[in-house]
């Protein structure tokens, strides 16, 4: 079997790999799914915003975690913007935690752990505190990219039991798992809607990597992204009304919104930063924390950025170092 360090590599090329690493087969019409020329065109690329080095501005509020090797391996870690402190959120030597999320209520974090089999990745829930540590998936599969309910009794996650990636349910009391996303594509970076309705996630299609939108109760999907421009990893906005999710080109990323009711595009480029990706919303709506890197492939350095979508748009540098710090997740509350 590969082991883990082989897995990491797949995971930082942000999904091009996770999907097409196979090879990209055609897969089959679905009939809810419907035609790209109903997806907005993707967003002309503005200017670049200029990185600044100084804080945050006041008021920004409220908790990021999110994974970093600053120590090693990777672990979670917490940056809190009322003290601008940084707290080891797990520990431990022989194994990865990332890709964590904040419950609703604030109380728990889900994750992304090798601490329970060292062959796979398992999602686990634990108190804020890092403690009381609760193993959620227990197959032979890579399970990665949970997501809560808004009631906070079930995760949505990717998952590869079914032999290819799909978003799938787990729900915390019964240990019941069942699928979501509609074979047989490829689906994966599940993020739910604020009222529970919806799950937005990133459909690989023979076009490339797209953004899909379903209705949980129906289960009727729509592409929000066209075929040629590969978009991934959703994020819904605290009201609902808006998608931020990477926009991939060639060399780089992109962070880009989508605003739903008017299909209206703003795509945000930090100046010295080709690579921006893995976007969280603030509670109130206004900012949006991101992984930035100055280079990609092997010269990647991955900090923490604070966004502030325009006009004027803005950007703040929250962390730095030779040390990787990804996939952040603002605390809901």
């Amino acid at each position: 079997m590969r082991d883990v360090s082989q897995r990491r590599v797949v995971r930082v090329s942000l999904l091009l790999a996770c999907v097409c690493g196979g090879g990209c087969g055609t897969p089959a019409a679905n009939p809810g799914v419907p035609a790209g020329a109903e997806s907005p065109e993707p967003a002309e690329p503005a200017a670049p915003v200029v990185l600044l080095q100084a804080a945050p501005p006041p008021g920004v509020t409220g908790r990021l975690v999110f994974h970093t090797d600053r120590e090693g391996r990777n672990r979670l870690f917490v940056l809190d913007f009322a003290t601008h402190a940084l707290s080891r959120l797990t520990t431990g030597r022989d194994y990865h935690d990332e890709e964590a999320a904040w419950s609703p209520d604030g109380a728990h974090v889900a994750f992304t752990t090798t601490r329970f089999d060292s062959r796979t990745w398992d999602i686990a829930v634990m108190d804020a505190t890092g403690k009381a540590v609760r193993r959620v998936t227990t197959h032979l599969a890579f399970d990665r990219h949970a997501a809560w309910m808004p009631d906070g009794r079930s995760l949505l996650f990717t998952s590869e039991q079914d032999g290819t990636q799909a978003v799938f349910r787990a729900w915390l009391d019964s240990g019941r798992v069942a699928r979501v996303s509609p074979p047989p594509e490829r689906a994966l970076m599940p993020a739910v809607s604020p009222d529970g309705r919806r799950v937005a996630y990133t459909m690989g299609t023979p076009g490339g990597l797209r953004v899909a939108v379903q209705e949980l109760d129906s289960g009727d999907v729509r592409m929000m992204t066209r075929e040629g421009g590969n978009a991934a990893g959703p994020r819904w906005s605290p009201d609902g009304t808006r998608l931020a999710y990477t926009r991939l080109s060639q060399g780089g990323s992109s962070i880009e919104i989508l605003t739903l009711a008017t299909g209206t595009l703003e795509r945000i480029a930090v100046d010295g930063l080709p690579a921006l990706r893995e976007p969280a919303w603030s509670l109130d709506g206004r900012w949006i924390a991101a992984s930035g890197s100055p280079a990609t492939g092997e010269h990647e350095d991955w900090d923490l950025v604070l966004l502030q979508p325009g006009p004027p748009a803005a950007a703040f540098r929250l962390t730095g170092g030779r040390a990787h710090d990804r996939a952040p997740s603002w605390i809901p509350r």
